[in-house]
């Protein structure tokens, strides 16, 4: 593969602690945009949590909530804009541990089930490592030197 632009003037990124897996998420057409926020912040928790496996191998998981306001708000700046309703954010030490996760069958069950109420599928997943550049209140800032 060629190179035609300027040369790299620092490291590459090294892969983070965690693998994040990305989870992009719409509502199912007959629900209201805040009946799926509610839900997801509230009710898609339990199936969760109560599973051992889930419990056991998240590092961490945060709810990315893309409400109209905000997605109106950033489609008047005329950039293109993913049509998601929310991204569901799971950090993992690694592929295998995800596997087990998804694998396990009490889980799959429970949470497949209650993603009927609220979530259209299919779900469209992204995997990758975070590479950390500011974090201010951490007074973390990995920028150029």
């Amino acid at each position: 593969m060629s190179n035609s632009g300027p040369a790299v003037n620092g490291p590459l990124p090294t892969p983070g602690r965690y693998l994040k897996v990305s989870l992009f998420l719409r509502k199912v057409p007959s629900v209201s945009d805040e009946y799926f926020h509610g839900y997801w912040r509230n009710n898609h928790l339990v199936p969760a949590f109560a599973n051992d496996t889930f419990m056991s191998k998240v590092r961490k998981y945060n709810q990315h909530h893309i409400t109209p306001d905000v997605r109106a708000e950033a489609q008047s700046l005329g950039i293109p804009v993913l049509d998601y309703d929310g991204v569901a954010e799971v950090w993992v030490d690694g592929v295998e541990d995800w596997k087990q996760i998804v694998t396990d069958t009490d889980f799959v069950k429970a949470v497949a089930e209650d993603e009927k109420h609220f979530i259209l599928h299919p779900i469209n997943v992204m995997f990758g490592w975070d590479n950390l550049i500011i974090d201010k209140e951490a007074g973390i800032n990995n920028g150029p030197k």
